[in-house]
C-alpha cells in the first residue's frame, strides 16, 4: 500500500477508519471466489487480483463497488463508481 511505503500516517488512519466501518466487509477467499476470479481473468484484461476483488463482490452482492480503477467497469455486473464520479 503507498501510504505505508511513503509513510503517510495520516493517509494510512483513514483508510483503517475507512475499512473499520459498518457499511464494509472482509470476505474470505474461496475456492469458488478463485474459480470465478478466473472466468472474469479470462474474459477481461483485469489483473488477476483485481478479479479476485471483482469476484469477491459480486458473490456477495456488493452494492458499490468504489474504486480509481476504470477496467472495472468491462464487468457490467458490477456496480463500479469511480473515486472521481464522486468528487
Amino acid at each position: 500500500m503507498k501510504p505505508l511505503r511513503d509513510n503517510n500516517q495520516p493517509l494510512v488512519d483513514d483508510y483503517e477508519k475507512v475499512l473499520g466501518a459498518t457499511s464494509i466487509s472482509m470476505q474470505p477467499i474461496s475456492a469458488n471466489i478463485l474459480r470465478a476470479a478466473a472466468r472474469i481473468r479470462a474474459t477481461t484484461s483485469i489483473k488477476t487480483p483485481d478479479a479476485i476483488h471483482a469476484a469477491t463482490a459480486l458473490s456477495v452482492g456488493c452494492a458499490q463497488f468504489i474504486t480509481n480503477d476504470a477496467d472495472y467497469r468491462k464487468l457490467r455486473s458490477l456496480p463500479v463508481v469511480l473515486l472521481k464520479e464522486l468528487v
